[in-house]
Protein backbone atom coordinates (compact mmCIF):
# COMPACT_ATOMS: atom_id res chain seq x y z
CA UNK A 1 0.00 0.00 0.00
CA UNK A 2 1.20 3.65 -0.55
CA UNK A 3 0.81 6.08 2.20
CA UNK A 4 -1.93 8.34 0.11
CA UNK A 5 -3.98 4.74 -0.37
CA UNK A 6 -3.84 3.79 3.03
CA UNK A 7 -4.87 7.08 4.58
CA UNK A 8 -7.75 7.42 2.09
CA UNK A 9 -8.12 3.86 2.93
CA UNK A 10 -8.47 4.45 6.90
CA UNK A 11 -10.52 7.62 6.37
CA UNK A 12 -13.08 5.39 4.45
CA UNK A 13 -13.37 2.93 7.30
CA UNK A 14 -13.25 5.31 10.49
CA UNK A 15 -16.85 5.97 12.34
CA UNK A 16 -15.27 9.33 12.93
CA UNK A 17 -15.07 10.22 9.52
CA UNK A 18 -16.52 13.87 8.67
CA UNK A 19 -19.17 13.27 5.95
CA UNK A 20 -18.76 15.55 3.52
CA UNK A 21 -22.81 16.08 1.73
CA UNK A 22 -23.85 17.00 -1.69
CA UNK A 23 -25.81 20.30 -1.67
CA UNK A 24 -29.22 19.17 -1.86
CA UNK A 25 -30.26 18.90 -5.21
CA UNK A 26 -33.44 21.71 -6.36
CA UNK A 27 -34.77 22.24 -9.98
CA UNK A 28 -33.40 21.38 -13.18
CA UNK A 29 -31.69 24.27 -15.23
CA UNK A 30 -33.57 23.88 -18.71
CA UNK A 31 -36.86 22.39 -17.37
CA UNK A 32 -37.64 23.25 -13.78
CA UNK A 33 -38.49 19.55 -12.73
CA UNK A 34 -37.11 17.72 -10.17
CA UNK A 35 -32.69 17.59 -10.79
CA UNK A 36 -31.62 14.29 -10.54
CA UNK A 37 -27.90 15.17 -12.04
CA UNK A 38 -25.19 17.83 -11.58
CA UNK A 39 -22.89 18.59 -14.29
CA UNK A 40 -19.21 17.56 -13.63
CA UNK A 41 -17.97 20.46 -15.66
CA UNK A 42 -19.93 23.45 -14.47
CA UNK A 43 -22.39 22.56 -11.81
CA UNK A 44 -25.43 22.88 -13.53
CA UNK A 45 -28.42 20.78 -12.02
CA UNK A 46 -30.70 18.47 -14.78
CA UNK A 47 -33.02 16.12 -14.69
CA UNK A 48 -32.30 13.94 -17.64
CA UNK A 49 -30.42 13.15 -20.90
CA UNK A 50 -32.56 16.06 -23.19
CA UNK A 51 -31.38 18.28 -20.09
CA UNK A 52 -28.22 17.50 -20.82
CA UNK A 53 -28.54 17.94 -24.24
CA UNK A 54 -29.80 21.14 -24.21
CA UNK A 55 -27.54 22.70 -21.40
CA UNK A 56 -24.10 21.46 -23.56
CA UNK A 57 -25.64 23.04 -26.71
CA UNK A 58 -26.51 26.31 -24.89
CA UNK A 59 -23.73 26.46 -22.78
CA UNK A 60 -21.18 25.04 -24.83
CA UNK A 61 -20.17 23.02 -21.98
CA UNK A 62 -17.80 20.03 -22.47
CA UNK A 63 -19.50 18.06 -19.50
CA UNK A 64 -16.04 17.49 -18.20
CA UNK A 65 -14.26 18.16 -15.18
CA UNK A 66 -10.82 19.74 -15.21
CA UNK A 67 -8.52 17.96 -13.29
CA UNK A 68 -6.32 20.42 -13.32
CA UNK A 69 -8.25 23.34 -11.59
CA UNK A 70 -6.66 24.98 -9.00
CA UNK A 71 -8.18 23.99 -5.67
CA UNK A 72 -7.85 25.54 -1.77
CA UNK A 73 -7.03 23.52 0.55
CA UNK A 74 -10.34 23.98 2.69
CA UNK A 75 -11.61 22.19 -0.58
CA UNK A 76 -9.41 19.35 -0.39
CA UNK A 77 -10.52 16.02 1.08
CA UNK A 78 -10.03 12.69 0.63
CA UNK A 79 -11.30 12.00 -2.87
CA UNK A 80 -9.49 14.77 -3.85
CA UNK A 81 -6.05 13.13 -2.70
CA UNK A 82 -7.74 10.10 -4.66
CA UNK A 83 -8.24 11.56 -7.74
CA UNK A 84 -5.29 13.81 -8.06
CA UNK A 85 -3.09 10.44 -7.34
CA UNK A 86 -4.90 8.76 -10.49
CA UNK A 87 -4.17 11.35 -12.55
CA UNK A 88 -0.61 11.85 -11.80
Amino acid sequence: WSPVLHLWARSRTSPARKRTSCPTMTACHACSSEAKYRCPGCGIQSCSLACVKKHKEATQCSGKRDVTAFRAIGEFDDASVVSDYHFL
